[in-house]
């Protein structure tokens, strides 16, 4: 089972990287107030996990104005695709795909990674070489608006990271937005409805 899971996590993050029409979203909803602990305290989470964890979440909460100098650029899609990359690039150092019930968060941030990956090679691919263009920066001018689907996934991608944050380094006590498997949360439906659909 686990494997036909990663093996859809793939997929997923395979179509996503090769589809071509923009998303359409709608604004998320104002984060709540939750108290609880999480189900499965079974999980265990190594030190570094959670170390990583609360440090993705503080750089995805750092304004994006904070990385403009050290990215060499003003573009702030530019500063959400490197973040999203360095967290998909980082994560399998982490978080194993050892236990299922709570992978399905981890394959998540993944997915919106991966998407917010898409929006910034579609921003580039009208340029000779858009490989190369997306770390050199000389054609910045070029590169088209960046699209409402990477701001929200963006948005997505911090309001997970908090969710499994206070999941796994606070007992489960804190706010979240309701995005976590983790915390039973209300609106995993909506944030997968995004993933799938852009919706």
């Amino acid at each position: 089972m686990k494997k036909i899971k990663m093996g859809m996590v793939g997929v997923l993050v395979s179509g996503l990287l090769t589809a071509c029409g923009p998303n359409e979203v709608k604004p998320i909803e104002e984060m709540k107030e939750k108290s609880a602990a999480v189900e499965n305290e079974t999980i265990e989470f190594s030190p570094q996990a959670k170390e990583w964890i609360a440090e993705m979440l503080a750089e995805f909460n750092r304004p994006p104005e904070e990385s403009f100098d050290e990215l060499g650029n003003e573009d702030v899609g530019f500063v959400y695709d490197t973040k999203a990359d360095n967290l998909y690039r980082s994560m399998y150092k982490y978080i194993h795909a050892e236990n299922e019930s709570y992978d399905e968060d981890f394959a998540n941030l993944r997915l919106l990674a991966a998407g917010i990956r898409h929006d910034q090679l579609n921003r580039i691919a009208h340029i000779e070489d858009p490989g190369k263009e997306m770390t050199n920066l000389e054609h910045l001018k070029d590169w088209k608006s960046v699209p409402e689907s990477t701001e929200k996934a963006f948005e997505y991608m911090k309001q997970l990271l908090n969710d499994i944050d206070v999941a796994i380094n606070k007992d489960g006590k804190g706010t979240t937005f309701g995005v976590s498997h983790l915390m039973d949360g209300d609106n995993v439906n909506k944030l997968e409805s995004f993933i799938s659909h852009g919706e």
